[in-house]
């Protein structure tokens, strides 16, 4: 008996399926089918909804960007808070996501020999933060509470100088924070 879902709760059924089955047998030997089979329809539906393979995993790692950024986001459009105050609730943040188990994802992009997927998906997070940082500077930097040369400028470069340090795994989550913490804060000054 043929089951009839919202689209959009079928769609993102196969995103989180196709998702599960990459982090088990990687993305490559993935194939719709598989996708298919997991999320118990037919292969052609998926197909519905993705017209590949790469698409399907392009709109699951825009997705995911934009839930693993919101949070992060929403702290950089409070352009009223002091930089102490925005590391302070970044961390916040950050903390809260690592224990919650927020990265839904995790384990795909985490996974060695996944480096390129998470180099996309930084890419990703990093199109979407960088604005919102940007602009938060600009604000930081009119009101005279930092001194950088150009804030859009060094919006990219503190996006692009974290991700590294951000995404080694071998210290420690507050590690991570306080030496990110150091770096941002010399930027600015």
């Amino acid at each position: 008996m043929r089951i009839s879902k919202d689209p959009e709760v079928r769609k993102q059924e196969i995103i989180d399926a196709a998702m599960g089955i990459f982090s088990e047998k990687g993305f490559e030997a993935v194939t719709m089918k598989d996708i298919a089979q997991a999320v118990g329809v037919a292969t052609g539906l998926c197909y519905h909804y993705f017209p590949n393979k790469q698409v399907l995993y392009e709109t699951a790692v825009n997705q995911y960007a934009e839930t693993c950024s919101r949070e992060f986001i929403e702290v950089f459009k409070q352009t009223d808070l002091t930089p102490d105050a925005c590391m302070a609730r970044l961390w916040q943040v950050w903390q809260q996501a690592e224990t919650t188990g927020a990265y839904t994802y995790a384990s795909f992009f985490h996974k060695e020999g996944n480096e390129f997927f998470h180099a996309q998906l930084d890419t990703a997070m990093a199109r979407k933060v960088t604005p919102y940082i940007e602009n938060y500077l600009r604000v930081l930097q009119d009101r005279g509470e930092i001194h950088v040369l150009d804030s859009s400028a060094a919006a990219k470069f503190i996006v692009g100088g974290q991700m590294a340090i951000i995404n080694d795994q071998s210290l420690s989550l507050e590690a991570r924070f306080q030496i990110v913490r150091q770096l941002i804060i010399k930027v600015l000054n």
